[in-house]
């Protein structure tokens, strides 16, 4: 199972394939609790997949669906995995408490601030130009820090430099 990169909802995957304990590590890209529709022209651009990010009885009933598959999550982790979860401005808080729940807090290793530029906000308000991106361990024993390849490319990721163009560039010490 070495390698494998399993995309979908991880609630069926995990039930399904994945042993308690076996993984490594986990990145969740799960929608936003944004109340939207989407549409994505896919591949060669003859395939368009779309999803809904709407719930019927709101923010209790996303946050539900959310901790069912963070208990999934860390069930199979191994006791030196990690977990990072990305989320926005509308449910974050509400995810990071269900995280607080299930992982501990005291297994939380940091949060990373993922800014983008917008260009307008609308008429009183601050730009939402940023998503946070979780990142707990199972327990004090997880391999995914200090001075890792994984930890290495988190670092990376953050010294992106946004140039006058709007263009980016990593900044390498």
């Amino acid at each position: 199972m070495a390698g494998k990169l399993y995309c979908g909802d991880c609630l069926e995957v995990m039930e399904k394939l994945i042993e308690p304990e076996s993984i490594d590590l986990i990145y969740l890209d799960p929608p936003f609790f944004s109340n939207r529709h989407y549409e994505v022209i896919w591949g060669d651009e003859a395939e368009v997949r779309s999803f809904d990010d709407r719930w019927e009885g709101g923010i209790e009933v996303y946050t539900a669906w959310m901790a069912d598959r963070l208990r999934a999550c860390h069930r199979v982790l191994k006791p030196t995995g990690s977990i990072y979860l990305h989320c926005d401005w509308h449910a974050a808080h509400h995810l990071r408490i269900a995280l607080d729940d299930i992982f501990g807090r005291n297994n939380f290793i940091n949060e990373i601030i993922w800014h983008y530029k917008k260009w307008s906000a609308g008429k009183g308000l601050y730009q939402r130009n940023h998503d946070n991106i979780y990142f707990y361990s199972k327990s004090r024993s997880c391999t995914h820090k200090g001075d890792s390849p994984l930890w290495a490319d988190v670092i990376q990721v953050s010294k992106l430099r946004e140039l006058e163009d709007g263009a980016f560039r990593t900044e390498r010490q």
